[in-house]
C-alpha cells in the first residue's frame, strides 16, 4: 500500500514528505487547499526532486460557468506531469481527454462506490478509485480483494458527511448581523440542538462542507488488507500538525505485532475523539434501532 497525505499547509511539506510515498494538493475550488498555481508548481518540483509522488485533488462540482476554468486548470496540470488526479464530477473525465490525462484519473465519488460491481465498472474508465468512507470492514474487504491494488481508501482523518452549494455560514452571520471572515476556515464547528458534540464545518466559494466530529482511524485493521489497497489516504483537514505527523509515522511502520501499541500510543499522547467509524456498524440503521 502506498501511503499518501493531503498537504493543506505549505510549511508541513518538509515534515511530511519523508514519512509518506506521496503528497496530495489542490487548487480550483477544492475544499481546504488554498494554494496558488505557482505554489503548486513549487510543491510539484519539490516532490520530483525528493522522489515523492504528487497527486492533484479536484473534487469540485463543475458548472457551466466554470468549464473554461476547468480546462485551463487541466492544461496547467498537464505541464506538471503529476502522478494522479482525484476527481468527483464526471465532467472532469471528458475534459481530461483534451490533454490525454485519462490515465491519471482517480475517481473519488465520496459516498458513491459501495460495492464491487460499481467499483469494477468505474475501473473500466479510470486507473483507480476511492471507495466510500461509510462502509463496514467486511464490505471493504470484499471490494478490495475483488479489485486488488486498484482501490484507494481513506485510513485516517475526519470524514466528510455532507456538502451543499448553499452558503450556511454566510447566511448565519448575515442573520446575526455580524461581519466575519468565514471562508476556508478550519476553526469553526456546528452543533445540533439534540446532540452534545460538534461537527467541523467549512465554507468555500463553492459551498458548505460538514465533517464527522471524530477522527477516523483503522490502525488495528489496516495490516490485514493493505496488500490489496493501492493507496491509503491520510486526510489532514481540521487536525493538529503533531497528530498528522504521528499518524504518518504509525501507518508507515505498522505491523501485526505493533499495531495495538502504536494505536494506544497515539491515543495516549494525543487525546482526541478517535473512532473506527462505520467499520463495525451498519450504515442503514433505522430510527427504531
Amino acid at each position: 500500500m502506498e501511503l499518501v497525505v493531503t498537504l493543506r499547509k505549505r510549511y508541513m511539506l518538509d515534515k511530511l514528505a519523508p514519512l509518506v510515498d506521496g503528497i496530495i494538493v489542490g487548487k480550483f475550488f477544492t475544499t481546504g487547499f488554498n494554494y496558488t498555481l505557482d505554489e503548486i508548481k513549487e510543491i510539484n518540483d519539490y516532490c520530483k526532486n525528493h522522489n515523492r509522488k504528487i497527486y492533484i485533488v479536484l473534487d469540485d462540482f463543475i458548472s457551466e460557468n466554470n468549464k473554461e476554468q476547468l480546462v485551463s486548470y487541466l492544461r496547467f496540470i498537464k505541464g506538471l506531469d503529476v502522478d494522479g488526479i482525484y476527481f468527483h464530477d464526471l465532467g472532469v473525465y471528458d475534459a481530461a481527454k483534451i490533454y490525454d490525462l485519462n490515465d491519471k484519473l482517480i475517481y473519488d465519488g465520496k459516498t458513491v462506490l459501495c460495492n464491487s460491481l460499481d467499483t469494477a465498472y468505474m475501473l473500466k474508465k479510470v486507473d483507480s478509485v476511492v471507495i466510500s468512507r461509510e462502509l463496514t470492514l467486511d464490505e471493504i474487504n470484499t471490494i478490495v480483494r475483488n479489485n486488488p491494488r486498484k482501490v484507494d481508501l481513506q485510513i485516517f482523518g475526519h470524514v466528510r458527511l455532507s456538502y451543499s452549494k448553499r452558503k450556511f455560514l454566510k447566511n448565519y452571520f448575515k442573520e446575526i448581523n455580524k461581519e466575519y471572515d468565514y471562508l476556508n476556515k478550519e476553526t469553526l464547528t456546528i452543533a445540533e440542538e439534540q446532540r452534545d458534540y460538534r461537527f467541523p464545518i467549512m465554507e468555500t466559494s463553492d459551498g458548505t462542507y460538514v465533517y464527522s466530529d471524530y477522527i477516523f482511524e483503522m490502525m488495528s485493521e489496516i495490516v490485514d488488507i493493505e496488500q490489496y489497497i493501492k493507496r491509503g489516504i491520510i486526510e489532514t483537514l481540521f487536525i493538529d500538525d503533531n497528530i498528522v505527523i504521528q499518524a504518518c509515522r504509525n501507518y508507515r511502520r505498522i505491523t501485526s505485532e505493533n499495531k495495538e501499541f502504536l494505536k494506544h500510543n497515539l491515543i495516549h499522547n494525543y487525546p482526541e475523539n478517535y473512532s473506527s467509524g462505520y467499520l463495525y456498524q451498519k450504515t442503514n440503521i433505522t430510527k427504531d434501532e
